[in-house]
């Protein structure tokens, strides 16, 4: 009789008194509120005051014991600190195992999820006031190639053959890319120079349950990332603003692992006068991609309404 053996990953273990440092982390109502609050994505600390309804330093040692104990992770973004549950590891484990045990219908939880959607929707209103006042061009872009769902298909399509990984969208701007890929890949990470834009983007993530995508403040000529982290790398419409393209190129690339996909979305031509000039040749990404050291494996061409776009698919070599 042939016997087929299972094998399955063994956990990582831990010391007993970082184990037990956890889950005392948990003995608080407030807390297991606070991680079941963080599941849902990133928050600033006066937004989980907003949510639960208490004073700011009681909220702040609450965190601070989550974060000590590994249940939650805090990072800054200029004056603002921002809470949220880890990406993996232990910590991850643990908020998902008591987020999936706690009732939605709970009078607390109810109360904080309806809190949280008003402090959402605040937020939106102040992104949307952004976009028309202070970057309506953004906005106005992403209209001129036509069928956005067409558009995202044609994304999706390009990138089906093999698994997203872990993610990076340079410059995201509104989270587009991410909010396109964001359920296909394990986990995600948009940057962008502009705080205001990141906060649109975080919004936009939340809205659409994307809690394990993350929104940071960061510099896309100079990327606060170790060496091939990434398995695929998006460049959307970004080109196109930089000053330098072919360094944000060379930037992107070098996170990227050995293997990995580095997707490039660009303005070609505009074919309306009233509008602002765009394009770039392809064959002059393509050099930019050559000097970098990634290979074009796949490209196509998507004629818009009033504007043409490229999606350029390059592979980083693994030797």
């Amino acid at each position: 009789m042939n016997t087929q053996i299972q094998e399955f990953a063994t956990p990582e273990a831990h010391p007993l008194d970082e184990l037990l440092q956890l889950f005392k982390s948990l003995g608080d109502p407030t807390r297991l509120r606070l991680v079941r609050l963080l599941f849902e994505g990133e928050l600033s600390v006066n937004e989980i005051t907003r949510v639960l309804k208490q004073s700011q330093p009681r909220i702040s040692r609450h965190l601070k014991l989550l974060c000590e104990a590994g249940v939650l992770e805090k990072f800054r973004e200029q004056h603002h600190s921002y809470y949220r549950v880890p990406k993996d590891g232990i910590g991850q484990d643990i908020a998902r195992m008591v987020c999936d045990r706690i009732l939605l219908d709970d009078p607390e939880i109810h109360n904080d999820r309806r809190r949280l959607t008003k402090v959402i929707a605040d937020r939106e209103k102040l992104s949307a006031d952004f976009i028309s006042e202070d970057a309506p061009e953004w906005a106005h872009l992403h209209t001129l190639h036509g069928d956005e769902e067409a558009f995202e298909a044609a994304i999706i399509d390009l990138l089906a053959n093999e698994p997203l990984g872990e993610l990076l969208d340079v410059a995201t701007g509104t989270g587009r890319m991410l909010c396109i890929l964001g359920q296909l890949c394990e986990h995600g990470v948009g940057v962008d120079s502009s705080r205001k834009m990141t906060s649109v983007a975080r919004t936009n993530l939340q809205r659409r349950g994307l809690g394990h995508c993350t929104i940071r403040q960061a510099d896309m000529y100079s990327l606060q990332f170790d060496d091939g982290v990434f398995n695929t790398v998006c460049l959307d419409q970004v080109l196109y603003f930089a000053e330098r393209p072919e360094e944000v190129i060379q930037e992107a690339v070098r996170v990227l692992q050995p293997g990995g996909r580095l997707l490039i979305v660009a303005f070609t031509a505009a074919r309306s006068s009233d509008d602002i000039e765009l394009g770039i040749r392809p064959d002059t990404i393509n050099e930019w991609c050559s000097a970098a050291g990634v290979e074009i494996c796949r490209q196509r061409a998507l004629p818009g309404d009033l504007a043409d776009i490229v999606l350029i698919l390059a592979n980083k070599p693994i030797s």
